[in-house]
């Protein structure tokens, strides 16, 4: 079994991985570098794959672009994970695997992108077996996440099984979806794991990470706060964040008109409404500029009759909160109206930058701000530990991190009786690590 480390072993992001079984190769995740995307200033979808492979915006998969490969298998929606699928997708003769509601996701990059590949994209059902051939059978396991159907994919092959997971968290009180099949994790953990590739983003955090359920106790306080005090409301958060969002529609409790705004938004929201994971029946979703200009404009004359939930909780330039914190709109935020962060500060240069330049516009306004009411997607030490032992893998390759963040999960490794080099592995970029 050889493992092709090609993105996000050498940072957050630009996830993509090749496992090869007796030659044949199945692939995990293609994903966007998102600050080479944020860098691109909404460019991405223009350039050739060759110029995004020259930005750095995607995976160099050149060293398996002469391998027998059977399938691509997307773990969940997010762009670090899909993002490059228009770029490189088209190059392998495989199908897309994932589960229904990652398909729409990937479905509208697609459109956006406007390449034309030809690959099948197939949704499988969480728990449901997926036979790619006779010698490699695939099933997605449920874990948390911080968008829906999230997954660990579980592959069967002739040298036993793989499991793949770059991002997954251990949530005993989540609000859209069940916990984490523990259960099945063991019952997988109990029969032949030969591989593991976990994520590390956030390994360094001692503890476990705290569930959905008291982020929306929290935000409950704050609205409550803030609806008492008057003024304009306006959250912000993660587009594909359709927990968070749920939680909002549930604190909120009818008390304001509800306005989702920014092209993100409409997109994930949609496509979480399709399949029953929210109910936009009494939320406007505007993300056109004339839609918001006309929005807003109603807004500013009902300050206290609307909570506006906004694209931008990075300080993305152009986004939706940065527009309404520069005047862009006929609307003024003005003292003592409040901005929400349901979100934390990515920890980027680029980002820290962007976040301070977008927070100074909202502070010389003297509004009202909360920061980080939010909770991580991503497993804890505690939460790592155990996805150990219930796997009980033979051998582990962490991915999604930077060298400190990969380190950081060998130590860990090492706390569960693992060796470095012998039966966990430090990959980089363009690395291929043969097991076994």
């Amino acid at each position: 079994m050889k493992v092709h480390t090609l993105g996000g072993y050498e940072e957050v992001g630009r996830n993509m991985t090749a496992v090869e079984v007796q030659n044949q190769t199945v692939i995990f995740d293609m994903g966007f570098e998102m600050e080479e995307v944020i860098n691109a200033d909404g460019e991405v979808n223009e350039m050739t794959t060759n110029d995004a492979l020259e930005t750095g915006a995607i995976p160099l998969d050149e060293q398996i672009m002469d391998k027998d490969v059977k399938a691509i298998v997307i773990g969940h929606g997010h762009l670090d994970h899909v993002g490059a699928i228009p770029k490189l997708a088209g190059a392998y003769d495989a199908p897309i695997l994932c589960t229904p509601y990652t398909k729409r996701v990937i479905q509208g990059i697609l459109e956006d992108d406007r390449k034309n590949i030809k690959n099948d994209v197939i949704a499988v059902e969480k728990g449901d077996e997926y036979a790619i051939n006779d010698d490699l059978t695939l099933e997605f396991m449920h874990v948390n996440h911080s968008i829906p159907q999230a997954t660990l994919s579980l592959l069967d092959t002739p040298e036993g099984k793989v499991v793949y997971g770059n991002d997954m968290k251990i949530d005993f009180s989540p609000v859209i979806e069940e916990t984490t099949d523990i259960e099945r994790l063991k019952e997988a953990g109990s029969n032949n794991v030969k591989l593991m590739i976990p994520g590390t983003t956030r390994v360094s955090s001692p503890g476990r990470a705290r569930s959905e359920e008291s982020v929306e106790v929290e935000l409950r306080g704050v609205l409550n706060s803030c609806y008492e005090a008057g003024g304009a409301v306006i959250v912000t958060t993660f587009s594909s964040q359709i927990s968070r969002l749920n939680s909002l529609l549930r604190a909120n409790d009818g008390r304001r008109k509800v306005a989702f705004v920014g092209r993100s938004l409409k997109e994930y929201t949609e496509a979480a409404a399709d399949l029953g994971l929210i109910d936009l029946s009494d939320v406007e979703v505007v993300s056109y500029f004339d839609e918001v200009e006309q929005l807003m404009n109603r807004v500013d004359n009902e300050k206290e009759e609307w909570l506006v939930v906004a694209t931008g909780n990075q300080g993305e330039p152009g986004a939706q909160l940065d527009k309404l914190a520069s005047g862009t709109y006929p609307f003024e935020l003005s003292k003592d109206d409040h901005v929400i962060f349901s979100s934390r500060t990515i920890p980027t240069p680029l980002t820290e930058a962007n976040r301070y330049s977008l927070e100074k516009k909202l502070k010389e306004k003297g509004v009202r701000l909360y920061m980080d009411v939010h909770t991580t997607g991503h497993a804890h030490k505690e939460d790592h530990r155990d996805f150990i032992r219930y796997l009980d893998p033979e051998n582990i390759v962490p991915s999604h991190g930077t060298i400190q963040k990969l380190g950081d999960y060998v130590e860990l490794a090492r706390e569960e009786g693992y060796s470095l080099e012998e039966n966990v592995f430090i990959g980089e970029n363009g690395r291929t690590i043969e097991i076994g």
